[in-house]
């Protein structure tokens, strides 16, 4: 589906602000390797992002899960498995948001009510039945498409001049993504020094 067919529906892309703020966001976490040193960097520079979390890894890692909680992040829900939207059913979907919400919960004692489609997708029945079920839809507004295997030079060249009011940046904390641990320091350093506050989605 075409973006501009989305208008209408309560999908939030942007942070609507005329603040210099910025969302750091990261999907597909929480793992043993990356998570951790995400945690590090953000906590070097004292600022918050918003952890969009799957539950089979939260299950695998429930220790890295409570520090991102502990460290003021914010954690919200990705889905058990990733799967692709036309390979489930809206009831499938629910079940998948709904068993990650339980573990989260679980060991965390954080009752998620904000969540990201996995590879932004969704379908308008899915959407209609998530936002009834109380949740706020993420996407984004800019993917550092970390999990491409772009360096860290390569992404600081491609998101830096895309940051603006209310940017939603999307990168990764799970798999392979060395370059958005060298980007990272680079990026939050250059938003700082451009005025940019960083705060977690639901401050807002």
């Amino acid at each position: 589906m075409k973006d501009n067919e989305w208008v209408n529906y309560p999908i939030i892309r942007v942070i609507p602000s005329s603040d210099p703020i910025i969302a750091l966001t990261f999907d597909d976490g929480p793992d043993q390797e990356y998570t951790p040193k995400v945690l590090d960097i953000v906590k070097q520079y004292g600022v918050s992002a918003t952890f969009f979390c799957l539950g089979s890894q939260v299950v695998k890692n429930p220790h890295v899960a409570v520090q991102l909680v502990a460290d003021g992040h914010q954690i919200a829900n990705h889905t058990w498995t990733h799967p692709h939207a036309a390979d489930v059913s809206t009831s499938e979907l629910l079940r998948e948001i709904a068993k990650t919400a339980d573990i989260i919960e679980t060991i965390t004692t954080i009752r998620t009510r904000w969540f990201r489609p996995p590879f932004g997708e969704i379908t308008k029945a899915q959407l209609s039945a998530i936002v009834e079920w109380g949740y706020q839809v993420v996407l984004w507004t800019v993917d550092s498409l970390d999990w491409s295997g772009l360096t860290g030079p390569q992404i600081v060249e491609r998101v830096l001049p895309s940051l603006a009011n209310g940017v939603i940046l999307l990168s990764h904390c799970a798999g392979n993504v060395n370059g958005v641990l060298d980007a990272l320091p680079h990026l939050i350093e250059a938003a700082l020094d451009m005025g940019y506050r960083f705060v977690r989605l639901d401050e807002v």
